[in-house]
């Protein structure tokens, strides 16, 4: 593992918080995703090498680096998507709340379930408004009756900043909303299930600079209650909506920490070098 991956230990054996702490350290506390050695392969292929990270809840946490780098393929450990993929293969240990998500006692559908994922294009099922936001909370048996349901779609779309653009078309297509509110409807869809985690995917790399600043306002708002984790190529983006930020270069973690130290004072080369645009 790479040195930069690596926490100081205590006696225990669990990493110490430190003032200026090593990549993969949390020190503000409250660790909600934990990844210990994380390494992803595609066949003979090696994209992701000993990932060693923890993240905290109720905030942001951006990962960035250039194309290709593994920081989506990292993203998609969390909820086990990686699993679709023929010839995948994962190893190490990713915990949520302590508990490891790949353990087989572990069923993926329910996982998804508690940890929703925002892709890059916006996805909208084609049904209306108020069936892509009770898609999930019907097949998860979260309402017992249709007020029950009309309660969580409502909650969700509000949590989402849509409802007052949509309450009066709920049964209009959902694929008829613009980009920016279709994005909107998709993290309705997932925060319906009250998920532990929410990724996103390059969220707003599909979307004009009115709808971004829409979506990075409702990750700003969302964050007070989820665990956040958003790829993005945009260095202002992730200035903007993270409380931290993690650098992936060629398949490894370089640094991670306080978005404000790794934007103003990176402890490796590699990070100066891609924030300042010399690389990437």
């Amino acid at each position: 593992m790479s040195p930069h991956a690596e926490a100081e230990r205590g006696s225990g054996g669990l990493a110490v918080p430190q003032a200026r702490a090593a990549a993969g350290v949390v020190i503000d506390g409250g660790t909600k995703i934990a990844a210990r050695d994380v390494s992803v392969f595609y066949g003979d292929k090696q994209a992701l090498f000993d990932v060693s990270i923890d993240i905290p809840d109720r905030s942001v946490t951006a990962l960035i680096g250039p194309s290709g780098c593994g920081k989506t393929t990292f993203l998609r450990c969390i909820n086990r998507m990686n699993d679709t993929i023929e010839g995948a293969r994962v190893s190490g240990v990713i915990e949520i709340e302590g508990k490891d998500i790949y353990q087989k006692s572990v069923d993926p559908v329910v996982l998804r379930a508690r940890v929703g994922m925002v892709f890059q294009k916006p996805n909208p099922f084609p049904k209306s408004i108020y069936e892509n936001v009770a898609y999930g909370p019907r097949i998860h048996g979260l309402a017992r009756s249709k007020s029950d349901m009309d309660v969580i779609v409502e909650s969700a779309l509000k949590r989402a900043g849509l409802w007052e653009e949509v309450k009066d078309r709920l049964t209009a297509a959902g694929t008829g909303l613009s980009g920016g509110q279709q994005q909107r409807l998709v993290i309705a869809r997932a925060v319906a299930v009250n998920p532990d985690v929410i990724l996103m995917d390059e969220p707003c790399s599909a979307l004009d600079p009115i709808a971004t600043a829409k979506i990075e306002e409702l990750i700003d708002e969302l964050r007070e209650n989820f665990c956040i984790v958003i790829v993005t190529h945009s260095m202002a983006q992730a200035a903007r909506v993270s409380q931290r930020t993690a650098f992936f270069h060629m398949g490894s973690l370089v640094e991670t920490g306080p978005t404000e130290e790794i934007f103003t004072n990176p402890r490796d080369n590699r990070t100066q070098d891609y924030i300042t645009g010399r690389f990437g």
